[in-house]
């Protein structure tokens, strides 16, 4: 009994700790697809090289976003 109850609580942990993956995931596309939006946005206002100097510097910032998510 104790084995059973064992295995269902290992089991509930690992699907819960995949739904908040899938959601990191999903929040990450979204952020992925506005960064890439913004990036076509300033090709036409800015030029190519300003652009993807922008779009540098949100990548870094989305990055250092999951890290401090991690640590916390």
């Amino acid at each position: 009994m104790k084995m059973k109850l064992l295995i269902a609580g290992l089991l509930t942990s690992l699907m819960m700790a995949g739904s908040a993956l899938a959601m990191d995931s999903a929040a990450i596309e979204k952020h992925m697809a506005k960064i890439n939006d913004n990036y076509s946005k300033n090709v036409e206002k800015e030029g190519k090289v300003k652009a993807l100097e922008e779009k540098v510097e949100e990548l870094e910032e989305m990055i250092q976003m999951m890290l401090d998510d991690e640590d916390a």
